[in-house]
């Protein structure tokens, strides 16, 4: 491409003023010409194509080669990300070299105050996606880094700027090898899929995007050209230090970040639950006609382990808690989290207010994930009620990396079930209640059933704090190669039915739908574990290593038993199974997909299915007492992992009454004298009844310290202490029933399965309800 000759560098950009117009030209995907109706040939060549006829020419186009049509697609990306300055057009050149002739042309480069990027876009001249090396694209770029880097920094007198490098691809495969050296050069790659990603952020953030964008290309790294340091208050709110600050919005956008994960196109869907487009543009509108918040955003610091520099100032009187002087906030781009107050930041984006105002903010420093999440649903549920989807979109973000492995696996579950409502390839997209989503007939299945499904199996695996109960099938260790092996097996399974069944997952449920209620795909994914469980204890498939589509491929034969059992239910038969059992429609959809199933191929024989059909005259005794074992396991972590917390190494001793103690070390001595192998043996912590632990939670100063908020009946707060554990004495009744004689009534079995959902599932509603009938309705049945 021929180069011409230019004025000073800085003179050949396009600002804000500029763009504006260019974009025009940039949007569309062909060039245009208007010729007079003299000079038309008799037919158009080379390409070229009728646009519109005018009365005295005509306008003609032509297709841009794909090339240029990224060129220009990134260029009005970053454009409408706000960059204040970009190249014009695509003769851009920078000396790299001492001689004017040592020139490279720049496809895109983009400037801000802080750093500026250098693009060289490439792509496939077919549709579908190719390999291709690109070795010597990368190394020229490489050697030429050190010239490009030295007079961008001239020509903006700033010898600090951060200049980052990107390789852009369309429709290529990028090998290994050249993945590797750009990383070892330092340039960043930019796929189909990430260009997605932010082409879907901007729509949605506007130029509050670019702070996104900037903190994936320079991650980890300090950026000199920011304005980081503020005047501060030091302070402390129980044992936790804090910050109190006013800073510009420009300041705070760029440290700024609501998900603490990055570059993802199944990211945007949490983007726009947790910031609303038309709520940003009301708040823009009121502030710059003059409106303003009084309160503070709730910020936390992440340090990512430096220690974070406060100069005080040595002005405060001695006797005060409180310091004066100036915060260094960390100079990187994501470095704070908006716990709240994320409409109101993020309406100053793109607003010329942002840089002439302040906003007061409260910072605390390097929270802990949990309380982050608590303090976010403290401060909006007393606003109004969270919506569930929105505090699932938090915990699987905030838990996505956490430091421990339970954490870590909650955040896959979550991730799964939202990206099975969210993403396009799913067969139930549109089908699952998102976001803010009403319940429609159409979108009728909530999160919470996807969660149920997904708890029960082992999928992904069990996990106490930081070491594994039970390996998954599909967890590879990292969550994103666990995420992707679980949800593209899902996937398939849906598929593999949905195109065998496709009239019943277009059914809705005033149609007799079967899989796209709550209780069907719950049942379904149940039933999936039993199909892979089969596969794996008949050395059928290896899921931890098989591939997802190899796993569906050897498991047909049984999926394809499914299949005829949902072809051969009339619309009488789906009714009796969506409405008999009520809140057990799950268990008892799950057992009748089993047993249809095994009618079809009879060496299918999940555990427990038999037991089930012998049983039903006690109908709900078998799921009552599997849900008591699931809370049984649950309270025993859960208040071992507090009192831990709390007492520390001593919190047998210190956490528990000294009569129980010694009953439970009695109780432990007595068991382990009749068990033969010391690995067998029991702690006093193992020999626990379940109304043993309303004894813990109630002695001493516990409950207040460290139960009340966790174990109060949602409903029942204003209920006394006894009151508000009296459910743990009618559970502890349940459990001493489990016997052969015994039959659970209906009563019971509900109390149980809304126990269970509030404390295992983290959904309160029918617990509430019971104990909105009044306070008796939790205490043990006569």
């Amino acid at each position: 491409m021929a180069a011409r000759q230019i004025s000073p560098l800085r003179e050949q950009l396009a600002n804000k003023d500029r763009q504006n117009v260019l974009r025009r030209t940039r949007r569309v995907p062909h060039v245009q010409r208007t010729i007079r109706r003299s000079e038309v040939p008799a037919q158009l060549e080379d390409g070229w194509f009728l646009l519109k006829e005018l009365k005295a020419s005509i306008r003609v186009g032509k297709h841009k080669e794909p090339d240029e049509l990224l060129e220009d697609e990134l260029w009005v990306l970053l454009s409408e990300m706000g960059f204040p300055f970009l190249s014009a057009d695509r003769t851009f050149t920078i000396q790299y070299g001492p001689t004017p002739a040592e020139r490279q042309q720049i496809d895109v480069l983009a400037v801000d105050d802080e750093c500026a990027l250098i693009v060289e876009c490439k792509a496939a001249q077919s549709s579908e996606p190719r390999r291709s090396n690109f070795k010597t694209t990368i190394e020229a770029l490489g050697g030429k880094k050190p010239g490009l880097l030295r007079e961008l920094r001239k020509a903006f007198g700033k010898p600090k700027l951060k200049v980052g490098f990107l390789l852009v691809t369309r429709n290529y495969q990028i090998p290994d090898a050249d993945i590797a050296r750009m990383s070892s050069l330092g340039i960043k790659h930019l796929s189909d899929r990430d260009i997605d990603y932010y082409r879907e952020l901007t729509n949605h953030l506007g130029e509050a995007s670019r702070y996104q964008f900037n903190a994936d290309i320079f991650a980890g790294q300090d950026i000199p050209e920011l304005d980081n340091k503020v005047p501060a208050i030091e302070g402390r709110m129980g044992s936790h230090k804090y910050y109190a600050f006013s800073a510009s919005p420009a300041t705070l956008l760029k440290l700024g970040f609501v998900l603490h994960r990055t570059k993802s196109v199944r990211l945007t869907p949490s983007y726009q639950r947790l910031i609303k487009k038309q709520r940003l543009t009301k708040i823009q509108s009121f502030v710059e006609g003059g409106g303003f918040f009084p309160n503070s955003l709730l910020v936390n610091i992440e340090t990512s382990g430096k220690k974070l520099q406060f100069d005080r100032a040595g002005l405060e009187s001695d006797n005060t808690i409180a310091k004066l002087g100036v915060l260094h906030l960390p100079p990187r781009y994501r470095s704070i989290y908006i716990i709240d107050g994320q409409h109101r930041l993020y309406a100053f984006s793109g607003s010329p207010l942002a840089k002439n105002t302040t906003l007061p903010v409260v910072a605390f420093v390097n929270l802990d994930r949990r309380e982050q999440l608590r303090l976010f649903m403290e401060i909006n549920e007393n606003q109004k009620a969270v919506n569930r989807n929105l505090k699932n979109t938090l915990d699987a973000d905030l838990k996505w990396d956490s430091g421990t492995l339970k954490d870590r696996a909650d955040g896959i579950k979550k991730q799964l079930a939202l990206d099975i409502g969210d993403e396009v390839q799913s067969p139930l997209f549109g089908r699952v209640q998102v976001g803010e989503d009403e319940k429609t007939e159409m979108r009728n299945i909530t999160l919470e059933a996807l969660l149920k499904g997904i708890n029960r199996t082992r999928f992904i695996g069990k996990f106490k704090k930081n070491s594994i109960i039970e390996n998954g099938w599909f967890y590879k260790g990292d969550s994103d190669q666990t995420l992707e092996r679980t949800r593209s097996f899902l996937f398939a399974s849906f598929r593999f039915s949905q195109e065998r069944l496709s009239d019943e997952w277009r059914k809705m449920p005033s149609e007799g739908a079967i899989l796209s209620i709550n209780a069907g795909i719950t049942a379904y994914i149940w039933l999936l574990h039993d199909i892979v469980e089969h596969g794996e204890t008949n050395k059928l498939v290896d899921p931890l290593n098989d591939s997802p589509a190899e796993i569906v491929s050897q498991m047909s034969f049984l999926l394809d038993g499914f299949v005829e059992y949902i072809k051969g239910l009339s619309f009488e038969d789906r009714q009796i199974l969506r409405s008999k059992y009520g809140s057990g429609a799950d268990t008892r959809l799950w057992r009748c997909m089993q047993k249809g199933i095994a009618e079809f191929r009879p060496e299918f024989d999940p555990p427990g299915m038999k037991e089930y059909w012998q049983n039903q005259s006690k109908q709900f005794n078998l799921e009552t007492f599997e849900k008591v074992g699931d809370i049984e396991t649950f309270l025993k972590e859960e208040v071992r992992e507090l009192l831990e917390s709390h007492y520390g190494a001593q919190w047998l001793k210190r956490g528990i009454p000294g009569t129980l103690f010694e009953k439970l070390h009695a109780d432990a001595a007595k068991k382990n004298r009749e068990i033969e192998h010391a690995s067998d043996e029991k702690t006093p912590w193992d020999c626990m009844y379940i109304v043993d632990y309303r004894s813990v939670m109630t002695y001493s100063s516990n409950w207040s310290a460290l139960f009340h908020s966790a174990f109060t009946v949602p409903g029942n707060e204003r209920a006394k202490k006894d009151d508000k554990t009296s459910w743990l004495v009618r559970l502890n009744t349940i459990r001493n029933q489990n016997t052969h004689e015994h039959s659970v009534t209906e009563d019971d079995y509900k109390f149980v399965l809304a126990v269970h959902s509030w404390l295992l599932e983290g959904d309160p509603d029918d617990i509430r309800a019971i104990a909105g009938s009044g306070s008796e309705a939790l205490e043990p049945t006569t």
